[in-house]
């Protein structure tokens, strides 16, 4: 297992796409901060935008997306597996699928922790040396996002990397797993609407813990910016990410064993 996970672990090292895709969201964030700098000096006092809140309040209004980027790193490193066959020469060496998907996991939480530090510290560098320090959202909503939405975008790398594996397709795994995430539990809570189970079971999803919250330029209500808030999120994330990983053990076992 440890063996497999070094492999996994030169793989990503020697993968120029995430590379790739990390300096594009770096230079996206600090092309955003750039603009949002040159109409702050070119307008002045008439732009309102030009500030650290506005900036962060992108990120801090759009908690799902760390799950969204969790699962394009998974595709990034791991859509070329059926194309080169590394996972059947794995398997070929006498190592399972699930000690291949518990090593693909490890190595991509680390890699996406990795990416979220260098694209975080650019957006916050960049922030504060372009824009105005003024607004509601400061730097403790950006920084607390991240825990509150840790286990959340593991669950939804997870799932990426399950429904990979199981479909020859990965456009097909991308768009289940879209489903599941964002699909699935927007139908649950509209339905909740009617028949208050279904609300029960929509608000124990990632997608709708954060309905409600209010982050512009006047204010900064967050889910997690309460100690309740934080504990729910750290729940809701911790149950997605063990069933996510349950469900890889048991549907890449069956796999093995019927093939």
């Amino acid at each position: 297992m440890l063996n497999h996970i070094k492999s996994e672990l030169y793989r990503t090292v020697c993968n120029k796409s995430f590379y790739l895709i990390t300096g594009v969201m770096a230079g996206l964030v600090l092309l955003m901060n750039g603009i949002l700098w040159v109409c702050r000096v070119n307008f002045g006092e008439r732009f309102h935008y030009g500030t650290t809140s506005y900036s962060f309040s992108i990120l801090v209004s759009s908690p799902m997306f760390y799950c969204f980027a969790a699962a394009l790193v998974a595709q990034i490193l791991y859509e070329s597996d059926k194309r080169t066959g590394n996972a059947k020469n794995a398997v070929a060496f006498g190592i399972s699928r699930t000690k291949i998907f518990l090593g693909k996991c490890i190595v991509g939480m680390a890699a996406c922790l990795i990416a979220l530090a260098v694209i975080l510290t650019v957006y916050i560098a960049s922030a504060f040396l372009l824009l105005e320090q003024a607004g509601p959202v400061g730097i403790a909503d950006l920084l607390t996002e991240v825990p509150a939405m840790v286990l959340s975008a593991g669950a939804a790398l997870v799932l990426m990397i399950v429904f990979m594996d199981l479909f020859e397709k990965n456009a097909v795994g991308f768009v289940i797993w879209g489903g599941v995430f964002f699909g699935i539990p927007k139908i649950l809570f509209y339905l909740g609407f009617g028949w208050e189970i279904f609300m029960e079971i929509a608000m124990w999803m990632p997608n709708n813990l954060f309905v409600g919250m209010q982050v512009n330029t006047m204010e900064c209500v967050t889910v997690w910016n309460s100690a309740d808030g934080m504990i729910r999120c750290l729940l809701v994330g911790g149950i997605w990410m063990l069933l996510s990983i349950l469900a890889g053990l048991l549907l890449l076992r069956r796999k093995e064993i019927a093939r």
